[in-house]
């Protein structure tokens, strides 16, 4: 039984307190411990014995309740019950440091114990005092959080009556103050905010709303004692018979209903099935998952996913797929097995060169672009010649496609050697919606439409899946270490995190397993966003951040750890100058961190810290000309160096709004997309050609010409894979790969 220094000294701090003081009423029993000794190779468990709550938590208790919220004498006497095991603590000398709804059982018996002592403390005799940092960041007091920041400050007992008031509001409004918060924003916000409040002082009465101010009261010298409080008119005056035969009733009730729905469910499975998860060498227990997540109730009431969810499509998935994703692995390809579509032969038996390129690729190979590198138009001598005529496909009307290279100044210039030859592949299959976004989720390809979520495989056989239909997809990232896929996505361009597992139980399941309420535990929101318009999703230290625009505000969010495991709220800036289009976070200090946003007007930067909003570039152009922003790109292995691109010009500044570089990119053509590709090209997507570019200096590096007139997007890269999409300009759009840096000998 392997165990870190400090779990064992959490568990020998919590077998000493419940064996010196658990013999209170009001504290679960202790009865011993023991050792399991491991079978077969596992490793040893130690067991706790203890006395038996079944009705299970108070925080469960209010859960079950329709209005998530318990009757105030219930209130009244779960906090006596609390106080009096708080006082024989503290008459000990302990202080507890967790009380909160999860850490107080009940009995069948509707008896209140308290548990889980794995962070208490034994005063010190003399001083009585602790100074460490420790505790659940919603439910701590001001005292414990300023131990984290200086040494000095110190705390006794009267902290767990602190948490007790913040369990009461729990319990009386189903969740904690600032539970929506992220933790670290909560624990920078409850030292500096006035003391939490109930918010509909009108249901409550005088008393309960007065228990309230007193067990949050800010200074702790003034806070009451567990024994004074244990005096309040609120926790003396209930019917204490009534109110146990009420709490009574409620668990026999919820037993029934779990139950029923036990027996429903193991009739409908008849067993079950594990999923490993999809990245190899994981651990899919340590990641969130629907199992563990419950929709709000703002999420059931939404009609939009009343309406969407119901008409979701669910793979029927075929044996051979659906033991490939069992077996915890998605298709494996090679990059030569894709599938190109389109009419090469005639494009290259016009061009000799390119006939002969592709009689040595094979039909597998063949490039559905032109490839020029930015000396295509000098010889080795330096004499002039004109490009190599490009092979050409026709459009269904015969129309064909002929365009002059931009100049190029001081490309880079290979000196023999094998030269870099990037090719661009079509995958066969077409989509009926116009591809709005793509995701890599492993090898595959998510695919995001205007009508639905599809999953495209990319081994020899380029079949697809249909996940979700009817509910557009605007964006989305994959986050395979949190098992999640963020997206905008449904009719009100809401923010949501769908559970990589859940998808993938849709794949393998297929059939109706996942439907009815079950489905919904397959995503949660993100807060209560509506008309996003784009995120990014940003690592910045140990944090990962979650920057989003809406139409009127930019919000900031933050990955939780367990056992939040989800986007919580960070900082919030409503109402900004100018409506968002683009959005992203640069670090220009180490703690000088700047959220920064695009809009028609320009560029502009907001300082996390204390709001403040600054103009970074604002373009000079014409009166009757509007900015078009396309990408904000923090350049790599920088601090705060941005490359700033819009219509079709980039320019270099910093986090400060200062011009780094006097070279200005010029595109030849104003781009559909722009995106950072690795870490040393951008690339822009033109109706007439693709340019890659070298992001430090804004040199070309090739060009991509087009057979014909279309507009792409980008979708997603990853080591120099490219994917990007046709904008419909008909009745499909198809995906496209490239393959930078394939290097071919000159034969």
């Amino acid at each position: 039984m392997e165990v870190t220094e400090d779990e064992e000294e959490e568990i020998r701090l919590e077998v000493d307190v419940l064996r010196k003081f658990s013999y209170h009423q009001n504290i679960a029993t202790y009865y011993g411990a023991f050792v399991q000794k491991g079978d077969g190779g596992q490793e040893d468990q130690l067991w706790l014995v203890m006395e038996y709550c079944g009705a299970g938590s108070v925080t469960d208790l209010v859960k079950s309740t329709r209005a998530r919220s318990l009757k105030e004498d219930w209130i009244a006497f779960i906090c006596r019950e609390v106080l009096r095991g708080l006082s024989h603590l503290h008459k000990n000398r302990v202080i507890h440091r967790d009380i909160k709804g999860q850490n107080v059982l009940i009995t069948d018996n509707a008896d209140i114990k308290l548990v889980d002592f794995g962070v208490s403390a034994q005063l010190d005799r003399t001083i009585g005092k602790r100074n460490t940092f420790i505790g659940t960041p919603y439910w701590m007091a001001p005292e414990v959080i300023a131990c984290d920041q200086d040494p000095t400050a110190t705390y006794d007992y009267r902290s767990d009556q602190w948490s007790l008031g913040i369990t009461a509001i729990e319990i009386a409004e189903g969740e904690p103050p600032l539970c929506s918060m992220h933790p670290m924003r909560a624990l920078f916000l409850i030292p500096r905010n006035p003391p939490p409040r109930l918010k509909q002082t009108k249901k409550w009465s005088p008393r309960f709303i007065n228990f309230i101010e007193q067990c949050l009261t800010k200074d702790p010298t003034k806070r009451p004692t567990s024994d004074e409080l244990l005096r309040h008119p609120f926790v003396t005056e209930f019917n204490e018979r009534a109110v146990r035969i009420q709490v009574r009733d409620q668990l026999d009730r919820v037993k029934r209903e779990v139950q029923i729905f036990d027996e429903q469910l193991s009739d409908e499975e008849g067993g079950s099935l594990e999923i490993p998860t999809i990245k190899k060498g994981g651990d899919d227990a340590a990641r969130p998952g629907p199992s563990a997540v419950s929709p709000s109730r703002d999420e059931e009431e939404d009609e939009e996913d009343e309406e969407s969810l119901g008409q979701e499509t669910l793979l029927t998935a075929r044996q051979s797929h659906a033991a490939e994703f069992s077996a915890g692995r998605l298709p494996q390809y090679t990059e030569d097995t894709l599938i190109i579509h389109g009419d090469e032969t005639q494009g290259a038996a016009e061009n000799p060169q390119l006939a002969a390129l592709a009689a040595r690729q094979g039909p597998a190979q063949r490039q559905s672009f032109s490839y020029f590198p930015p000396d295509s138009r000098r010889s080795t001598g330096g004499a002039a010649v004109p490009p190599t005529r490009p092979s050409t496909y026709e459009d269904p009307a015969g129309h064909r496609l002929s365009m002059q290279l931009p100049g190029v100044n001081g490309g880079v210039k290979q000196e023999g050697g094998p030269k870099m030859s990037p090719e661009i592949r079509k995958y066969k299959r077409k989509f009926n919606g116009e591809i709005l976004c793509g995701a890599l989720w492993g090898v595959n390809l998510l695919v995001g439409t205007d009508n639905g979520l599809l999953l495209l495989d990319r081994s020899g056989h380029g079949k697809v899946f249909p996940l979700i239909s009817r509910r557009k997809f605007a964006q989305m990232e994959v986050l395979e270490g949190l098992n999640v896929l963020v997206c905008i996505n449904g009719r009100k361009n809401k923010l949501r995190v769908y559970y990589l597992s859940w998808l993938r139980n849709k794949i393998v399941k297929g059939d109706d397993v996942m439907e009815g309420t079950r489905s919904r535990h397959g995503f949660i929101s993100v807060g209560e966003l509506d008309q996003c318009v784009h995120f990014k999703v940003v690592q910045h230290g140990k944090m990962k951040f979650l920057c989003i625009a809406t139409k009127t505000s930019i919000e900031v969010y933050a990955w939780a750890q367990k056992p939040y495991s989800k986007f919580m709220q960070y900082k919030s800036f409503p109402d900004v100058l100018h409506r968002p289009v683009l959005v992203d976070m640069v670090c220009e200090a180490p703690n000088k961190t700047k959220v920064l946003y695009a809009s028609s007007m320009g560029f502009h930067a907001i300082d996390l810290e204390n709001g403040v909003l600054q103009d970074l570039y604002l373009p000079s152009i014409g009166v009757r000309t509007t900015v078009t922003p396309h990408a904000i790109i923090p350049l790599p292995r920088s601090t705060g160096e941005l490359l700033l691109c819009y219509n079709n010009e980039g320019v270099y500044i910093n986090a400060s709004g200062g011009r780094i570089k006097d070279v200005r990119l010029q595109w030849g053509e104003v781009p559909s997309s722009i995106a950072l590709i690795g870490d040393s090209h951008v690339m822009g997507w033109g109706s007439k050609a693709i340019e890659i570019r070298a992001v430090e200096s804004g040199q070309l590096d090739g060009v991509f010409m087009h057979k014909r007139t279309q507009k792409l997007r980008f979708l997603c890269e990853r080591n120099d894979k490219v994917f990007f999409a046709s904008i419909r300009t008909s009745s499909s759009s198809q995906v496209y790969f490239m393959a930078l840096n394939r290097r071919v000998v000159p034969q």
